[in-house]
């Protein structure tokens, strides 16, 4: 029987130290840069600790919905993804005197379909599997695997055009590495970075932006008042905070030196007042918390639930890796979040949500010894 009041204390402290962080960083970031322009030093630390309430609240009511409503409205949920993210190329939100095709602007709340477009595709390939895996050689096939990247193609390709090349990669990226930990054939699942890398390769090579961002990374002394002086900065603040940091609240990379270090590089600032402790304590967290999602999504005696967990976990320990490795600049610049500690509404929300049904998963029944060796 499913222990009702039940959830895994090792992954909901690794979610509850991520959010204090958030918020402690988000403050450090932007405190003192409002306060020397003669803004609210509050200001960011109210929006974000309303996201983080909310987040919290996403959290609980996701523990507590059963499992079989995510899978009843999987599909569906892909559908409106999709036409959230036609809506925005239609009707593109107006930030700063700008049209900006990534955000719904509902007026009271901006939202980012692209984001939402995480979970469902984790959800969408979750049901597929799990509808498809009686029907005898059909995840084998290429017609499966042709059905199964359907509608995350979509997705992709729909991000792709707004642009937002970093979202269509960890899309991609997420779809393969799904596929790849399934029922699916190797081989072809292999087929998917083999035809993804190349496209990623020539859209770089012919948009002078994103090839302005790989000479960045290539070259970051050399061009460091130029097009490196984010990638430059960035490692200036790993360097300035050596092995324990300059105190939480105490560096100077957001004094202006470092852009949205409070988003895109807020793992930069945790170096820089923390130090290499601190960078690896984050390290740690997330891979505990891949450890410890995985362990359940294993266990769980349901494939939708292995597949949901299994793409959960991914979801929110990719989207970390990655966001450290362009910040410690291993990848070039993109807009990818640190989960649960940048700002920002939209990624907070569905990361929670996400977040939530894990924690559920970790209270549904598991597979027995005997299901397990196949008896």
């Amino acid at each position: 029987m499913i222990k009702s009041l039940y959830f895994d204390r090792v992954l909901i402290i690794c979610f509850f130290v991520l959010y204090v962080l958030g918020l402690v960083f988000v403050f450090s970031a932007t405190s003192v840069p409002s306060v020397l322009t003669d803004k609210d030093p509050f200001y960011f630390l109210r929006k974000e600790t309303i996201w983080v309430v909310l987040g919290i609240s996403a959290m609980f009511v996701s523990y507590l919905i059963p499992v079989d409503f995510w899978k009843k409205i999987a599909y569906p949920l892909a559908l409106f993804t999709v036409f959230l993210l036609i809506v925005v190329l239609i009707f593109p939100a107006q930030i700063n005197g700008s049209s900006v095709k990534r955000w719904i602007d509902l007026g009271f709340i901006r939202f980012q379909p692209s984001e939402l477009a995480k979970l469902s595709v984790v959800m969408f390939l979750a049901y597929f599997i799990h509808r498809k895996e009686n029907v005898r050689g059909f995840l084998e096939s290429w017609t499966g695997l042709a059905a199964a990247v359907s509608i995350p193609a979509v997705m992709t390709i729909l991000v792709l055009i707004q642009p937002h090349k970093g979202a269509a990669l960890f899309l991609a990226m997420l779809t393969f590495m799904i596929l790849f930990s399934s029922k699916f054939s190797t081989k072809k699942v292999l087929l998917i970075p083999a035809l993804v890398v190349p496209a990623f390769a020539y859209l770089i090579m012919t948009s002078d932006y994103a090839s302005k961002r790989i000479t960045a990374l290539i070259n970051p002394i050399e061009n460091r008042s130029g097009v490196s002086y984010q990638v430059f900065q960035s490692i200036l603040s790993f360097v300035k905070g050596g092995l324990t940091g300059e105190g939480i609240g105490g560096g100077t990379q957001k004094l202006k030196y470092l852009p949205e270090i409070h988003t895109d590089y807020i793992y930069a600032l945790i170096g820089e007042e923390t130090g290499f402790v601190g960078t690896v304590f984050i390290v740690f967290i997330f891979l505990l918390i891949l450890y410890r999602g995985l362990k359940i999504s294993l266990e769980v005696d349901d494939t939708f639930s292995q597949v949901l967990g299994t793409g959960i976990t991914f979801m929110i320990v990719l989207q970390g890796l990655l966001h450290m490795a362009v910040n410690t600049s291993i990848l070039p610049p993109t807009g990818f979040t640190l989960p649960f500690i940048s700002y920002g509404g939209s990624s907070l929300l569905v990361t929670s949500i996400a977040a939530g049904i894990l924690l559920r998963l970790s209270k549904e029944p598991k597979m027995t010894i005997y299901r397990r060796s196949g008896l």
